[in-house]
């Protein structure tokens, strides 16, 4: 005689099943206005049983403990206060890898994977196949990481203002296996990188902080509360890092070198614009995101 499996939900309240939990977590994350929250609502059960996303279907039934219900309730809770899904799970994807993220640093965003996919199309149309590549303000090193684990010629080095991030890139470096595959250094754009003060890179890679101060205004408060302003306050027109990379830029890179970097959705033709008045350098393209909005500027010397 077949045993009928125990209905958690029945016997033990909402959140004694996998499937109650997440109806439940669902429920509540959209109560509380977080986008997505399906999606989210998985991220999070998945984190808390220690179990792939896709698992929480096939065991959808699993008798959850006193101890797992309340853990879910808690990381809910936390995602309805504000705090990103990410800084919660204390990690994030990007460009196929899994890279550890706290508040030290930006979240990577996935329109960001258009810089490297650009990247990784110069570098292929180089005849060096050991070029020279820095990423400046890197992060938590999402861009010199991904770019080395696709393109292990390049010598790839980067550099951040923030002694905080650039522990937790370095951190991300040995977790992944790549200690000692990119050089990384403390200071303030091309700062830390005198000596290749005459055309030193082949490519130089930037994601740098663009939001306008009307738009970081209206930026949501998860994002003003828990991500690091310096990272993607760019002043009063969001363009003043902009500007000093593309004054700068002239003198570290190498002629027929590239610079690509990422850019605010309105942003195309001011930068356009800032690259065409720079003698040192040529416009070359402007790649849109998913979205349709401008993303990645690339100029060459």
């Amino acid at each position: 005689m077949m045993v009928p499996p125990i209905d958690c939900t029945v016997s033990c309240g909402t959140l004694a099943s996998v499937r109650g939990a997440l109806s439940w977590a669902t429920a509540e994350l959209g109560r509380g206005g977080v986008e997505s929250s399906r999606r989210v609502a998985e991220d999070l059960l998945a984190h808390s049983l220690e179990i792939e996303r896709g698992r929480l279907y096939l065991e959808d039934d699993r008798c959850l403990s006193s101890g797992e219900s309340a853990a879910i309730r808690y990381l809910v809770a936390e995602r309805r206060s504000g705090r990103p899904t990410a800084y919660i799970m204390g990690r994030v994807g990007f460009y196929n890898l899994i890279l550890n993220i706290d508040r030290r640093a930006l979240i990577p965003r996935p329109e960001t994977e258009l810089l490297i996919d650009r990247a990784l199309i110069r570098l292929n149309e180089s005849a060096h196949r050991r070029s020279r590549v820095v990423d400046i303000g890197c992060g938590c090193g999402n861009i010199a990481l991904a770019l080395t684990r696709e393109y292990p010629d390049a010598v790839v080095m980067a550099s951040d203002i923030s002694p905080v991030a650039l522990d937790l890139a370095r951190a991300n470096a040995r977790i992944l296996g790549m200690d000692g595959r990119v050089s990384f250094r403390e200071g303030d754009l091309f700062e830390p990188w005198s000596e290749f003060r005459e055309g030193g890179f082949d490519l130089i890679l930037a994601n740098p902080p663009y939001l306008n101060d009307r738009e970081w205004a209206r930026t949501p408060p998860e994002v003003r509360m828990y991500e690091p302003a310096v990272a993607l306050q760019g002043g009063l027109d969001g363009l003043d890092v902009i500007r000093r990379i593309v004054q700068e830029t002239p003198r570290y890179l190498k002629p027929g070198g590239h610079l690509i970097f990422e850019i605010g959705a309105g942003q195309g033709e001011a930068v356009r614009e800032l690259l065409e008045a720079n003698k040192g350098l040529t416009f070359s393209r402007i790649t849109r995101d998913y979205g349709g909005r401008d993303r990645v500027v690339e100029a060459d010397k």
